[in-house]
């Protein structure tokens, strides 16, 4: 059983056992603008983006000094895109050869973190819940979370579980709410672009597309909030607010992701809707294109495994947003080196 390891930097903890537990910092909380999530409990938090969870994450650490424990599927050269890897501990939910890797069976992942709440406090980060109730199912992953519950009683620590609402069942989505109670991340505001940066200036609006300063405004919000290009001209970019979607601004995303190779025609006929049809139909692309952009990300692990034809055949695949559920399951069997 491998003992839950800290980054190759060391963490700053082991170098000062001494230093303040994530008690210390609850009156610090407010005034930072961020709610800790109660000790002693398990805490799901469902959201649809991936990036807002670790967004928060990174963010609490940096401004508290809270003490973070990650296992993640994502690597650690992924992960070191979200979170500073030489100040927190982390453990790769993978069967890779690495000092980092953890096998992403149950049982071990139940031992680490038992291993690691029984001294100080702070928050336990399990992502890849989705991954893992399609590996081991469902049963095995609610009693697996009732066993932390009853360990973290009485202890200093939270146990964190980010996933999507939309990747379970309904029926599956309340039984887990119900043992691991739904807790909701206030994500700061990203710091505003300078005159002088190099990002580029928001399009201004004009002649059909001028439809009140409101609009505007959360338009170029929605513009400037864009993620780091994910590889192969992808980039995630923010989901519009159904109050801002407008046909202008519509026919301007559909731009973007036909820009980046996907293809959305179905979003011409959106253009043709009203406003709670258009926005309907724009989310259901946008969930098919955010899917495709993840894959995009997995596929490029596994041509480093040498699987370069069959990343090929996907990427095509994935470029038209079909067949993604196959998609993703044969990349979980790669990835997992289960084939």
């Amino acid at each position: 059983m491998p003992n839950l390891h800290l980054s190759d930097e060391g963490s700053e903890w082991a170098k000062n056992p001494l230093s303040p537990t994530r008690c210390d910092h609850m009156s610090d909380s407010a005034a930072a603008g961020f709610e800790l999530p109660p000790v002693g409990r398990v805490l799901s938090i469902l959201s649809e983006d991936p990036r807002e969870p670790l967004h928060w994450l990174a963010m609490v650490q940096h401004e508290l000094g809270v003490r973070v424990s990650v296992f993640s599927r994502l690597s650690p050269q992924r992960l070191g895109q979200h979170l500073r890897l030489d100040r927190i501990e982390f453990k790769w939910l993978s069967e890779s050869i690495d000092p980092h890797s953890l096998s992403p069976s149950l049982e071990r992942i139940h031992h680490a973190i038992s291993t690691r709440i029984a001294t100080e406090g702070g928050i336990v980060w399990l992502d890849g819940v989705e991954f893992l109730i399609h590996r081991q199912g469902f049963d095995a992953f609610l009693a697996f979370t009732r066993s932390l519950a009853d360990e973290l009683t009485g202890t200093d620590w939270s146990l964190m579980l980010p996933f999507s609402p939309l990747s379970l069942d309904g029926t599956a989505v309340a039984q887990l709410r119900r043992e691991a109670s739904p807790f909701e991340i206030q994500v700061a505001p990203r710091p505003a672009v300078s005159a002088e940066s190099d990002a580029p200036a928001p399009v201004p609006l004009t002649g059909a597309e001028e439809t009140g300063a409101e609009e505007t405004e959360i338009e170029v919000e929605v513009e400037a909030e864009v993620s780091l290009p994910v590889g192969g001209g992808l980039t995630m970019l923010t989901s519009i607010a159904s109050a801002a979607l407008s046909p202008a601004v519509l026919m301007r995303r559909r731009t973007q992701w036909q820009e980046m190779g996907f293809d959305v025609a179905q979003l011409d006929h959106a253009l043709t809707l009203d406003d709670e049809g258009r926005y309907a139909i724009y989310r259901a692309v946008e969930k098919r294109v955010r899917r495709a952009i993840e894959c995009e990300r997995r596929l490029r692990m596994i041509e480093m495994r040498g699987y370069m034809v069959e990343a090929v055949k996907m990427r095509f695949r994935i470029l038209q947003l079909t067949g993604l559920t196959a998609i993703e399951n044969r990349l979980d069997e790669l990835l997992a080196g289960e084939v």
